[in-house]
């Protein structure tokens, strides 16, 4: 537990430089991306999105962004945890898996500061934030970790040996983005489409956090089942795959 303190902070403060401007920075940049999307789709292409009349478009867009972006950007910074500490693992008897939870929880650690804040935000400015709604949120990102920790072990463990994957991957979450409805709801695809994105692990965040922050719909439905299920059977998959691997990260670092 000493090491795993010491690893987050060493990754909070390498990325944020321990520095009220970098945390702030950390915060308003995905602001600053919401109010992007928000300015080129609301203001520019007019978009109407079913479901979002009573709440705004920023609201609606927001609740599921951070979401988004926690999970993007954990994975992204865990990608390379293993390789850019190669020197560290060949001097020191430390768990390379340690590496990566650290990567993925300082990351995780930020984002949720900026959604808290976001949240926030909302609410001042007169967005119907239901507090229950944002406990219950609570387990909900849970289960985005477990998805966003099993995912970062599989590919760390295969960045070892295959070193342009992480730009791959970069490539992959841009397209991966659109792929799901974090901009859009999925009452506007055809009806088709809607049962393909029931494949998209990441499809059930978005839509989730909507209905406990801003419907205030709080029962259970199999749809939490299912995120539950998948996100356990990607930190198991994520877990093995690592494990199979780790025996010859050595030979490769």
């Amino acid at each position: 537990m000493h090491l795993f303190w010491h690893f987050f902070q060493r990754d909070f403060k390498s990325r944020y430089l321990g520095s009220l401007s970098g945390l702030l920075w950390a915060v308003v940049h995905p602001a600053l991306q919401l109010l992007m999307y928000a300015t080129v789709f609301e203001q520019i292409f007019k978009a109407r999105i079913p479901g979002a009349e009573a709440h705004g478009f920023v609201a609606y867009v927001g609740v599921a962004f951070w979401a988004w972006t926690l999970y993007a950007d954990a994975a992204s910074r865990a990608v390379g945890s293993i390789v850019e500490n190669a020197a560290l693992i060949g001097k020191v008897a430390v768990s390379p898996a340690l590496l990566v939870c650290s990567a993925v929880a300082a990351t995780a650690a930020l984002h949720l500061v900026g959604y808290a804040a976001a949240l926030t935000l909302l609410a001042i400015t007169g967005s119907s934030i239901h507090g229950l709604g944002v406990l219950l949120a609570i387990p909900v990102y849970g289960l985005l970790l477990m998805l966003t920790l099993g995912v970062s072990l599989m590919l760390s463990a295969v960045q070892v040996f295959v070193r342009d994957l992480a730009q791959v991957w970069t490539q992959m979450l841009a397209f991966w983005f659109f792929l799901t409805p974090v901009l859009y709801s999925r009452a506007m695809l055809p009806e088709f489409a809607q049962d393909l994105m029931r494949w998209n692990p990441l499809t059930y965040y978005p839509e989730r956090l909507r209905v406990l922050i801003l419907e205030g719909e709080y029962a259970l439905t199999m749809a939490d089942a299912h995120a539950l299920i998948v996100a356990l059977c990607a930190l198991g998959l994520g877990v093995l795959v690592f494990q199979r691997l780790r025996r010859h990260f050595e030979d490769f670092l």
